[in-house]
């Protein structure tokens, strides 16, 4: 009942992150750093955006498998089919007009939201998805701060993206800057409030 209770938190946390991924694509100022990664690979290489975003949790899972196995579990799984579907809700359901303040503002939120969800899911210690994983298998590692890491590898796959051609949008740069230290403080939190309720 504990494990069962674990990954629906987690699969909450997932379904939080694809609502932040989809208000920031509806505003067409971009998401986070791996969406520019993915196209910019999909330009490059035989490929879909979509087929290239599965390329990069494939490699990002095959480093964690290697490094720390314990990042893995059932909602390695399940919470990336969560986000996705939670991304087309949004992207099928809202549309924003207005100002590019507004747009702005919503991107912020947006991003705000993948970073709390992702804090949210991995609190639960039910398994994590694979660019999360990567980078708390990293940290762990490395000795590194948990935000830093997020913030490296959300600036390298930015960077990388941008380097094969992907579009520079504000989006992603918000998300480098904020998703690491969210991600830290939402895990720390949840985890304090969870793992007394789930043992």
């Amino acid at each position: 009942m504990k494990m069962l209770l674990r990954n629906v938190i987690s699969v909450l946390g997932s379904s939080l992150v694809g609502v932040g991924v989809g208000l920031c694509v509806v505003t067409g100022l971009g998401a986070d750093a791996l969406g520019v990664l993915w196209e910019g690979l999909a330009k490059h290489l035989p490929i879909t955006v979509g087929q290239a975003s599965l390329l990069v949790t494939c490699t990002c899972l095959l480093i964690v498998a290697l490094i720390d196995k314990k990042e893995l579990g059932l909602a390695t799984i399940l919470n990336p089919i969560a986000t996705s579907i939670f991304t087309d809700l949004m992207i099928k359901q809202v549309t924003i007009q207005g100002e590019v303040v507004l747009k702005l503002l919503i991107v912020i939120l947006g991003i705000s939201f993948i970073g709390i969800g992702s804090g949210i899911a991995a609190a639960t210690n039910a398994g994590k998805e694979g660019y999360i994983a990567l980078s708390f298998a990293l940290a762990n590692r490395l000795s590194i701060d948990l935000a830093k890491i997020r913030m490296i590898l959300d600036l390298i796959c930015f960077v990388t993206g941008m380097f094969l051609g992907g579009k520079f949008m504000v989006g992603p740069i918000i998300g480098v800057v904020l998703i690491g230290p969210l991600l830290k403080v939402t895990t720390q939190y949840c985890g304090k409030k969870i793992q007394p309720l789930l043992g």
